[in-house]
């Protein structure tokens, strides 16, 4: 069962990893290390997208509604999520995540059920709010550690 506790915790993770890779793609604004096929810039633009997602199907279903659900494959919706931002700057990016990542957490810390499916993905796999917050925090820290990899190949 999902406390309140546990929910808090869980939210401490996810503003703990945004923070740290805020902070990551500030310093690294305009390198053109790449991860895979993307640079750190194309990386946030991912991450800002599943964040929206995972906003907008917290709060449908907060309201009676239902989950989000992704029609596209995953590899689709990040492709989207890139040139969607397409000239936006880091910088810009940043201010678009703020607002997001604090209805994030409000819709978070006031969902009435934490394990209700918020969001359905391409494949159909479905996750809760639980599974979403611990995503996100892995998912963020995973990719700004990969960045950093990419940055400083000789470090690793």
């Amino acid at each position: 069962m999902v406390t309140e506790q546990n929910i808090e915790k869980l939210i401490s993770s996810v503003e703990q990893a945004v923070q740290s890779a805020v902070a990551f793609f500030e310093a690294n604004s305009d390198s053109e290390a790449r991860l895979d096929l993307w640079t750190p810039r194309e990386v946030l633009c991912h991450m800002i997208y599943w964040h929206q997602a995972t906003l907008d199907g917290m709060t449908s279903v907060a309201a009676g509604g239902e989950a989000l659900r992704i029609y596209a494959s995953t590899d689709e919706m990040n492709a989207r999520s890139v040139g969607r931002q397409a000239g936006q700057s880091v910088v810009q990016l940043i201010e678009q995540l703020n607002p997001i990542q604090e209805g994030l957490i409000s819709a978070a810390r006031s969902t009435p059920d934490a394990n209700a499916v918020v969001l359905i993905s391409g494949s159909g796999a479905e996750m809760s709010t639980v599974q979403r917050l611990e995503r996100i925090a892995n998912h963020w820290n995973e990719h700004v550690e990969e960045m950093k990899k990419a940055l400083h190949p000789l470090n690793t």
